[in-house]
Protein backbone atom coordinates (compact mmCIF):
# COMPACT_ATOMS: atom_id res chain seq x y z
CA UNK A 1 0.00 0.00 0.00
CA UNK A 2 1.39 3.76 -0.66
CA UNK A 3 1.60 5.75 2.43
CA UNK A 4 1.12 9.44 1.65
CA UNK A 5 3.53 11.83 3.56
CA UNK A 6 2.81 15.51 3.03
CA UNK A 7 3.70 18.98 5.09
CA UNK A 8 2.21 21.45 7.43
CA UNK A 9 1.76 24.11 4.41
CA UNK A 10 -0.79 22.08 2.92
CA UNK A 11 -3.19 23.25 5.42
CA UNK A 12 -4.91 20.12 5.12
CA UNK A 13 -8.06 19.73 7.70
CA UNK A 14 -7.94 17.36 10.30
CA UNK A 15 -10.71 15.19 9.49
CA UNK A 16 -8.95 14.92 6.13
CA UNK A 17 -5.76 13.76 7.38
CA UNK A 18 -7.29 11.13 9.57
CA UNK A 19 -9.63 9.89 6.60
CA UNK A 20 -6.84 9.37 4.25
CA UNK A 21 -3.84 8.37 7.00
CA UNK A 22 -2.03 11.11 6.20
CA UNK A 23 1.55 11.85 7.98
CA UNK A 24 2.11 15.30 8.38
CA UNK A 25 5.34 16.80 8.73
CA UNK A 26 5.23 20.36 10.49
CA UNK A 27 7.37 23.31 9.14
CA UNK A 28 8.70 25.24 11.63
CA UNK A 29 8.73 28.63 13.09
CA UNK A 30 10.54 30.81 15.00
CA UNK A 31 10.22 34.00 16.87
CA UNK A 32 13.91 34.93 17.52
CA UNK A 33 15.64 32.09 19.53
CA UNK A 34 11.88 30.24 19.75
CA UNK A 35 11.35 27.63 17.44
CA UNK A 36 7.84 26.01 17.17
CA UNK A 37 6.16 23.17 15.09
CA UNK A 38 3.97 24.51 13.13
CA UNK A 39 0.52 23.07 14.23
CA UNK A 40 1.76 21.24 16.99
CA UNK A 41 3.38 24.03 19.58
CA UNK A 42 1.22 26.90 17.87
CA UNK A 43 -1.85 27.39 16.53
CA UNK A 44 -2.94 29.31 13.63
CA UNK A 45 -5.11 31.36 16.03
CA UNK A 46 -2.15 32.22 18.53
CA UNK A 47 0.08 32.48 15.79
CA UNK A 48 -2.01 35.64 13.76
CA UNK A 49 -2.03 36.90 17.62
CA UNK A 50 1.61 36.96 18.02
CA UNK A 51 2.15 38.05 14.51
CA UNK A 52 0.29 41.43 14.91
CA UNK A 53 1.85 41.88 18.51
CA UNK A 54 5.48 40.61 18.70
CA UNK A 55 8.37 43.39 18.12
CA UNK A 56 10.14 40.55 16.40
CA UNK A 57 9.11 39.45 12.71
CA UNK A 58 9.02 35.44 12.75
CA UNK A 59 10.92 33.20 10.84
CA UNK A 60 10.01 29.88 8.75
CA UNK A 61 11.79 27.27 7.98
CA UNK A 62 11.46 23.71 6.34
CA UNK A 63 11.19 20.61 8.40
CA UNK A 64 14.79 18.83 9.41
CA UNK A 65 15.61 15.73 7.23
CA UNK A 66 15.14 14.23 10.65
CA UNK A 67 11.51 14.20 10.56
CA UNK A 68 11.16 12.57 7.27
CA UNK A 69 13.53 10.13 8.09
CA UNK A 70 11.60 8.61 11.13
CA UNK A 71 8.25 9.03 9.41
CA UNK A 72 9.78 7.05 6.35
CA UNK A 73 11.39 4.55 8.45
CA UNK A 74 8.22 3.82 9.93
CA UNK A 75 6.16 3.62 6.50
CA UNK A 76 8.33 1.23 5.14
CA UNK A 77 9.30 -0.35 8.51
CA UNK A 78 5.08 -1.50 8.38
CA UNK A 79 5.73 -2.70 4.40
CA UNK A 80 3.91 0.16 2.73
CA UNK A 81 5.60 2.71 -0.12
CA UNK A 82 6.21 6.49 0.67
CA UNK A 83 4.56 8.95 -1.69
CA UNK A 84 5.98 12.57 -0.11
CA UNK A 85 3.62 15.26 -1.68
CA UNK A 86 5.28 18.66 -0.95
CA UNK A 87 5.50 22.23 -1.28
CA UNK A 88 7.18 24.31 -3.59
CA UNK A 89 11.21 23.82 -4.07
CA UNK A 90 11.33 27.68 -4.88
CA UNK A 91 9.63 28.27 -1.27
CA UNK A 92 10.81 26.13 0.80
CA UNK A 93 13.70 23.23 1.51
CA UNK A 94 11.40 20.96 2.31
CA UNK A 95 11.94 19.06 -0.89
CA UNK A 96 15.78 19.06 -0.20
CA UNK A 97 15.03 17.76 3.12
CA UNK A 98 13.06 15.25 2.35
CA UNK A 99 15.64 14.11 -0.54
CA UNK A 100 18.09 13.95 2.45
CA UNK A 101 16.22 11.99 4.42
CA UNK A 102 15.87 9.24 1.95
CA UNK A 103 19.37 9.02 0.87
CA UNK A 104 20.09 8.42 4.45
CA UNK A 105 17.53 5.26 3.50
CA UNK A 106 20.16 4.42 0.31
CA UNK A 107 17.76 6.15 -2.15
CA UNK A 108 15.08 3.53 -1.30
CA UNK A 109 13.14 2.91 -4.48
CA UNK A 110 10.10 2.65 -2.45
CA UNK A 111 10.13 5.79 -1.15
CA UNK A 112 9.02 9.08 -4.53
CA UNK A 113 9.22 12.58 -3.50
CA UNK A 114 7.05 15.00 -5.88
CA UNK A 115 7.50 18.56 -6.00
CA UNK A 116 4.37 20.24 -6.29
CA UNK A 117 5.61 23.29 -7.06
CA UNK A 118 2.72 24.99 -5.17
CA UNK A 119 1.62 25.71 -1.84
CA UNK A 120 -1.45 26.20 0.69
CA UNK A 121 -5.03 25.18 -1.32
CA UNK A 122 -2.49 24.14 -4.62
CA UNK A 123 -0.63 22.38 -2.83
CA UNK A 124 -3.09 20.54 -0.64
CA UNK A 125 -5.45 19.97 -4.06
CA UNK A 126 -2.52 17.90 -4.79
CA UNK A 127 -2.05 15.84 -1.87
CA UNK A 128 -5.46 15.13 -1.46
CA UNK A 129 -5.68 13.84 -5.22
CA UNK A 130 -2.78 11.62 -4.55
CA UNK A 131 -4.08 10.24 -1.08
CA UNK A 132 -7.60 9.38 -2.93
CA UNK A 133 -6.19 7.58 -5.43
CA UNK A 134 -3.48 5.68 -2.78
CA UNK A 135 -6.63 4.49 -0.89
CA UNK A 136 -8.25 3.55 -4.52
CA UNK A 137 -5.38 1.08 -4.74
CA UNK A 138 -3.62 2.95 -7.88
CA UNK A 139 -0.11 2.85 -8.12
CA UNK A 140 2.76 5.32 -7.37
CA UNK A 141 2.97 5.72 -11.33
CA UNK A 142 -0.47 6.23 -12.05
CA UNK A 143 -0.66 8.91 -9.45
CA UNK A 144 2.74 10.43 -10.32
CA UNK A 145 1.12 11.10 -13.77
CA UNK A 146 -2.19 12.72 -12.51
CA UNK A 147 -0.01 14.78 -9.97
CA UNK A 148 2.12 16.34 -13.03
CA UNK A 149 -1.09 17.39 -15.28
CA UNK A 150 -2.21 18.85 -11.80
CA UNK A 151 1.05 20.83 -11.22
CA UNK A 152 0.95 21.66 -15.46
CA UNK A 153 -2.54 23.47 -14.79
CA UNK A 154 -2.82 24.29 -10.94
CA UNK A 155 -3.62 28.34 -10.49
CA UNK A 156 -3.23 29.55 -7.37
CA UNK A 157 -4.29 33.04 -7.08
CA UNK A 158 -4.25 35.57 -3.93
CA UNK A 159 -5.05 38.83 -2.36
CA UNK A 160 -2.83 39.93 0.41
CA UNK A 161 -3.98 43.16 2.62
CA UNK A 162 -0.08 44.17 2.52
CA UNK A 163 2.85 43.04 1.05
CA UNK A 164 4.81 43.91 3.75
CA UNK A 165 5.01 40.27 5.16
CA UNK A 166 5.70 38.28 1.81
CA UNK A 167 8.58 40.72 1.26
CA UNK A 168 10.30 40.31 4.91
CA UNK A 169 9.95 36.78 5.02
CA UNK A 170 11.34 37.27 1.18
CA UNK A 171 9.20 35.14 -0.48
CA UNK A 172 8.27 37.58 -2.66
CA UNK A 173 9.56 36.42 -5.58
CA UNK A 174 9.11 38.64 -9.37
CA UNK A 175 6.13 40.51 -7.19
CA UNK A 176 8.87 42.47 -5.48
CA UNK A 177 8.68 45.30 -8.44
CA UNK A 178 5.18 45.93 -6.93
CA UNK A 179 6.54 46.94 -3.73
CA UNK A 180 7.76 50.88 -4.77
CA UNK A 181 4.50 51.62 -7.14
CA UNK A 182 1.85 49.62 -5.65
CA UNK A 183 1.26 52.96 -3.04
CA UNK A 184 -2.59 51.88 -1.43
CA UNK A 185 -3.05 49.11 -4.32
CA UNK A 186 -4.02 45.58 -3.71
CA UNK A 187 -2.84 43.65 -6.35
CA UNK A 188 -4.12 39.81 -7.35
CA UNK A 189 -0.70 37.35 -6.65
CA UNK A 190 -0.14 33.84 -8.20
CA UNK A 191 1.87 31.30 -7.84
CA UNK A 192 3.47 30.62 -11.24
CA UNK A 193 6.49 27.87 -11.77
CA UNK A 194 6.47 27.59 -8.17
CA UNK A 195 7.41 31.34 -7.21
CA UNK A 196 5.49 34.25 -6.28
CA UNK A 197 4.66 36.55 -9.31
CA UNK A 198 2.48 39.71 -9.97
CA UNK A 199 -0.87 38.40 -11.93
CA UNK A 200 -3.11 41.75 -11.94
CA UNK A 201 -2.87 45.07 -10.24
CA UNK A 202 -5.79 46.36 -8.57
CA UNK A 203 -6.61 49.53 -6.86
CA UNK A 204 -9.40 48.30 -4.06
CA UNK A 205 -9.17 45.26 -1.68
CA UNK A 206 -13.39 44.91 -2.79
CA UNK A 207 -12.21 45.38 -6.47
CA UNK A 208 -9.66 42.56 -6.15
CA UNK A 209 -11.78 40.24 -4.50
CA UNK A 210 -14.38 40.92 -7.25
CA UNK A 211 -11.95 40.40 -10.00
CA UNK A 212 -10.71 37.13 -8.41
CA UNK A 213 -13.90 35.57 -8.67
CA UNK A 214 -14.45 37.25 -12.31
CA UNK A 215 -10.68 35.06 -13.37
CA UNK A 216 -11.66 31.91 -11.41
CA UNK A 217 -15.45 32.18 -13.46
CA UNK A 218 -13.69 32.83 -16.80
CA UNK A 219 -11.57 29.96 -15.97
CA UNK A 220 -13.30 27.30 -15.02
CA UNK A 221 -17.01 27.90 -16.29
CA UNK A 222 -17.94 24.70 -18.48
CA UNK A 223 -15.05 22.75 -17.46
CA UNK A 224 -14.96 19.30 -16.30
CA UNK A 225 -13.87 17.87 -13.10
CA UNK A 226 -13.29 21.01 -11.49
CA UNK A 227 -11.76 21.12 -8.36
CA UNK A 228 -11.52 24.15 -6.22
CA UNK A 229 -10.77 25.31 -2.66
CA UNK A 230 -10.44 28.65 -0.74
CA UNK A 231 -7.17 29.45 1.45
CA UNK A 232 -7.20 32.15 4.25
CA UNK A 233 -5.85 34.17 7.40
CA UNK A 234 -8.43 35.20 9.97
CA UNK A 235 -11.22 35.51 7.77
CA UNK A 236 -13.06 32.33 8.50
CA UNK A 237 -16.34 33.54 8.01
CA UNK A 238 -16.04 35.36 4.82
CA UNK A 239 -13.64 32.65 3.55
CA UNK A 240 -15.88 29.98 4.45
CA UNK A 241 -18.57 31.62 2.79
CA UNK A 242 -17.12 32.03 -0.33
CA UNK A 243 -16.30 28.14 -0.63
CA UNK A 244 -19.70 27.47 -0.03
CA UNK A 245 -20.92 29.70 -2.85
CA UNK A 246 -18.13 28.13 -5.05
CA UNK A 247 -19.32 25.17 -4.09
CA UNK A 248 -23.11 25.59 -5.04
CA UNK A 249 -21.99 27.65 -8.41
CA UNK A 250 -20.01 24.81 -10.16
CA UNK A 251 -21.71 22.35 -8.90
CA UNK A 252 -19.14 20.66 -6.70
CA UNK A 253 -18.95 17.47 -4.47
CA UNK A 254 -16.89 19.99 -1.94
CA UNK A 255 -15.04 23.02 -1.95
CA UNK A 256 -13.75 23.45 1.35
CA UNK A 257 -11.78 26.49 3.11
CA UNK A 258 -8.22 26.46 4.15
CA UNK A 259 -6.78 27.99 7.11
CA UNK A 260 -2.98 29.23 5.84
CA UNK A 261 -1.09 27.60 8.44
CA UNK A 262 1.48 29.52 10.47
CA UNK A 263 4.26 28.96 7.99
CA UNK A 264 2.42 30.45 5.07
CA UNK A 265 0.08 32.51 7.66
CA UNK A 266 3.33 34.68 8.23
CA UNK A 267 4.44 35.35 4.73
CA UNK A 268 0.16 36.40 3.66
CA UNK A 269 -0.04 38.17 6.48
CA UNK A 270 -3.86 38.99 8.32
CA UNK A 271 -7.02 38.86 6.08
CA UNK A 272 -5.38 37.30 3.14
CA UNK A 273 -7.50 35.31 0.55
CA UNK A 274 -7.17 32.76 -2.37
CA UNK A 275 -8.47 30.19 -4.81
CA UNK A 276 -7.03 27.29 -6.42
CA UNK A 277 -8.47 25.85 -9.20
CA UNK A 278 -7.98 22.86 -11.73
CA UNK A 279 -9.41 21.09 -14.26
CA UNK A 280 -9.57 18.49 -16.77
CA UNK A 281 -10.66 19.58 -19.75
Amino acid sequence: MIKIVAVTTAGLLPHEIKEFDITMIPQRVSFGLETLRDGIDISDEVFLQRLASSKQFPTTSQPPAGDFLEAFKKIRGAGHEVLAVLVSNKLSGTVSSANTAKSELNNDAAITIFDTLNVAAGEGLMVLQAARMAQAGQSVKEILSKLEHMRDHMQLLFVLDTLEYLAKGGRIGNAQKLIGSMLQMKPILEIKHGAVEPFERIRTKVKARARLHEVVDQAVRGKSKVQLAVMYTEITVEATQVANELKEKYHLRECNAYHMSPAVGAHAGPGALGIAYYFEA
